[in-house]
């Protein structure tokens, strides 16, 4: 994936890293713990995490689960916005994520799920957001959508 001058992907972080200033946060959990955005490769998948750095914790769904991650990179800078999505529809200006095995985009998108904000992957083919959440993956056709503020709907 090409790089854009409005975000970067910060190689090589893990849960016991400094954390960059310029981490994009996309809201906090239900104790107040900021969340940020993260991706990292996992089963031939390159796909959103959630990230709580105050927990030491970053995990991802998949395969019907949530797995702890320990290795990943973190999405930079403040060029963003959340814009309320549904269906795998991807927006314009919509941030990939990555791709799963089959080379199709991933785009990242995030629920408010028991009042927690979390990191999930739209996933357009099958017209949903999928999200960890107490050690299952989640899905829901309702969501909000990470895009570039230099788009416009």
């Amino acid at each position: 994936m090409a790089q854009t001058p409005f975000y970067r992907w910060i190689d090589s972080c893990t849960t016991d890293n400094d954390f960059p200033c310029t981490a994009y946060p996309i809201g906090a959990d239900s104790s107040g713990h900021n969340v940020y955005v993260g991706r990292t490769h996992f089963e031939q998948v390159l796909g959103p995490v959630t990230v709580v750095p105050e927990l030491k914790k970053a995990s991802l769904p998949g395969n019907g689960k949530e797995h702890a991650i320990e290795k990943y990179q973190l999405l930079c800078m403040n060029h963003f916005q959340w814009l309320p999505s549904h269906d795998g529809k991807v927006l314009p200006g919509a941030i990939q994520g990555g791709y799963n095995k089959d080379g199709i985009p991933l785009y990242i998108g995030r629920v408010c799920h028991e009042g927690s904000w979390i990191v999930g992957t739209i996933h357009p083919k099958y017209g949903v957001c999928y999200y960890p959440y107490q050690g299952k993956e989640l899905s829901t056709k309702q969501y909000e959508a990470l895009v570039s503020h230099f788009y416009q709907v």
